[in-house]
């Protein structure tokens, strides 16, 4: 029994390794027979040259696009006819995370005894390649870097994941000329019918071969873990995060804004500050304007719990106030209580020329100045937001998310909560929303963005602001909410 055990232990030691030296063998690829049927076609073109040219895989989250790619790539690296590919993606964050881990997790390590091709968890693989002993080798680019850094390569294969712009595309397109090389798209078509979309899509031409993957098609995901997902996401992105497929938003953003869940009374938030302040703390954010009403909002964020309360809001009597006077009124509503922070958007980095006449010489001076600087200079100190309009408002819903069982009990309390008595937030909530369109279908030559009407906006883009701001140097987003219904406000 004991030589038994031992074998069996040697055995698994010995599966575990061969796992990890080449994990493109264990992929089961006959269980997920969608995706395994379009990979096989796609890895037929690249080994005859004959057929469709572009392939794209228009697929949820969590559908198994990123593993149908990297799988690719992976194959095509034990290729003996000396390839060159390329991958690219969003950012060279992503790049190293997602594409070069997934397939530094499927290939075969024995083919880099002789060349360099080490991966490494925060930088990737050195110099963003990898050369394989049998002379194949693949680049690794991102959208970030601009259409110059895709110029001068040949390409056998390449791979973008993620959507990118219809300029990058057709840059990377045309680098598969010689070669007669394939491209491949995999994404989630979260910006609507775009000229990409709208070039991909439900297209006629026979150079272009598509499907669709939707988590729901994942068998490898169970049905329990698939509905609790789902129910985290936006209502309105779920036709393109569970399916894959374009959808025109449309209505109000936050749906997920309900009076009853997310407006409490107020409170003395300041007595847990003072009490507590390495748990509680105090934000701000300013969106300033010229020929708008300067907005301000005031925040208490209690890091034990993620939890972000609006306490306070203030918006300029009229248009043009002067920044002196808008911020003593903020300097009023401090009451004393200075802010951890103070985020403004970033333009109020925007210089303007002041001509003044020198007090002794009476000749005309220019005075280079921003919004910022004048406030500073009105003891105001501030530091700038970081600005994605998507990024935020996806942030902002996040925190507004109430997720509740069949029977109604809450599964998933809300991380923001507003004081009742701001009614200039709460009337932007209310009003915020996406742009309209006639018609949902796709005009030839024309793109149908997912874009939100710039208005009414004013306090909401603070709360942006400061919801961006807290995942990044917080990131907090995966601290686990209380199963039991919290009392707010539950500041213990």
């Amino acid at each position: 029994m004991n030589d038994f055990l031992h074998d069996l232990e040697h055995q698994l030691k010995l599966y575990s390794q061969l796992k990890e030296q080449h994990g493109l063998l264990f992929m089961d690829f006959e269980r997920y027979k969608k995706q395994n049927d379009f990979r096989n076609l796609i890895l037929e073109r690249v080994k005859t040259g004959v057929g469709a040219k572009i392939f794209v895989c228009f697929g949820g989250n969590r559908s198994g696009k990123t593993e149908l790619g990297a799988s690719i790539i992976a194959e095509l690296l034990e290729s003996k006819k000396q390839m060159k590919l390329l991958c690219a993606t969003v950012n060279y964050s992503m790049s190293v995370s997602v594409q070069q881990m997934k397939i530094n997790n499927l290939i075969n390590k024995q083919s880099f005894t002789k060349r360099s091709g080490t991966y490494d968890n925060v930088r990737g693989f050195p110099h963003e390649t990898i050369a394989t002993d049998s002379g194949n080798i693949c680049y690794f680019r991102s959208y970030a870097q601009g259409r110059e850094t895709f110029q001068g390569l040949d390409i056998d294969f390449a791979w973008l994941d993620e959507e990118c712009s219809f300029m990058l595309f057709t840059e990377v397109l045309s680098r598969t000329a010689d070669r007669n090389g394939v491209v491949l798209l995999t994404f989630t078509s979260l910006m609507g019918y775009t000229k990409l979309v709208n070039f991909l899509y439900d297209s006629n031409n026979p150079l272009i071969q598509t499907t669709t993957l939707s988590i729901l098609d994942n068998p490898f995901i169970s049905k329990k873990a698939k509905n609790d997902i789902i129910a985290t996401w936006d209502e309105d992105e779920i036709t393109m995060r569970r399916d894959g497929k374009p959808h025109i938003k449309s209505g109000l953003i936050y749906k997920e804004f309900n009076n009853d869940i997310h407006l409490i009374d107020s409170f003395d938030y300041l007595k847990y500050v003072k009490g507590n302040p390495d748990r509680y703390e105090i934000h701000e954010g300013i969106d300033p304007h010229t020929r708008t009403p300067h907005h301000w909002l005031r925040f208490c964020y209690d890091r034990k719990k993620d939890i972000l309360y609006v306490v306070d809001e203030l918006k300029a009597p009229y248009e043009s106030m002067l920044v002196e006077d808008f911020s003593r009124l903020i300097k009023a509503k401090r009451n004393g209580v200075h802010p951890l922070y103070c985020q403004i958007d970033t333009s109020a980095q925007t210089p303007d020329v002041i001509h003044k006449v020198h007090s002794e010489t009476g000749e005309f001076q220019e005075d280079l100045h921003t919004i910022r600087t004048e406030f500073d200079k009105h003891g105001i100190s501030t530091i700038l937001c970081s600005k994605d309009n998507n990024i935020g408002i996806n942030a902002v819903k996040n925190r507004l998310k109430c997720v509740r069982t069949k029977d109604g009990t809450i599964k998933r309390h809300p991380k923001l909560y507003i004081f009742n008595t701001l009614n200039g937030l709460r009337y932007e909530f209310k009003r915020y929303s996406w742009q309209s369109y006639t018609s949902d279908r796709i005009a030839e030559g024309r793109e149908t963005l997912n874009k939100v009407n710039k208005k009414d906006d004013h306090f909401l883009d603070c709360l942006k602001y400061e919801a961006i701001k807290l995942s990044n140097d917080y990131n907090l987003s995966n601290t686990p909410i209380p199963e039991l219904p919290m009392v707010i406000p539950n500041m213990y």
